[in-house]
């Protein structure tokens, strides 16, 4: 099986893929907050609104105060790359869903390490600001996030959750036929 696949998909498989990516998505932005906010009962710093400040930075936009723009902000990145991920990397990846969620997880944290936490004067990761717990705490809160991702997405996708059930029964009819 080849590691990469061009397929193209149908108008039904835009509303399914956009369905999953909304549900999954959701689920895993939900949990990676409480991730993160649960760092700040510990208390860890974990260098939160990295992105948002990076962003007012190219801009020349100052970023509007309050936790719940924030919040909001933080809510539509993470939809957004729930959708990258339905349309851009599930249906061309050939691996398992997990494995295509630690794969994303890497490549975006390598970004934000290298690219947008030193573009605020940060450093690398973050290394500046944050402690060594909060370098992990984040690193973890932001792979939950896209393992939850790739994971739910594969179990909310009608034409993944079929693809499981078949491969189920075609499992169980070679162990009965032994």
């Amino acid at each position: 099986m080849p590691f990469l696949k061009v397929c193209s998909i149908s108008r039904a498989g835009v509303v399914s893929r956009a369905a999953a990516a909304l549900g999954a998505g959701s689920i895993a932005v939900l949990l990676n907050t409480l991730a993160l906010d649960a760092a700040r009962i510990v208390p860890v710093a974990t260098g939160n609104g990295g992105l948002l400040r990076f962003l007012a930075l190219l801009s020349g936009l100052s970023t509007p105060a309050g936790a719940a723009f924030q919040t909001g902000f933080h809510i539509v990145t993470g939809l957004a790359m729930a959708f990258f991920y339905a349309f851009a990397l599930e249906p061309w990846i050939r691996v398992p869903s997990w494995l295509r969620g630690v794969l994303f997880a890497t490549a975006v944290w390598l970004l934000n390490a290298i690219i947008v936490l030193p573009g605020i004067g940060q450093g690398i990761a973050g290394s500046h600001d944050l402690p060594l717990a909060g370098l992990v705490w984040f690193a973890a809160a932001h792979t939950l996030f896209f393992l939850v991702l790739a994971i739910m997405f594969d179990r909310l996708h009608p034409a993944r959750a079929a693809k499981r059930r078949w491969k189920r029964v075609d499992i169980d009819t070679r162990k009965n036929k032994r």
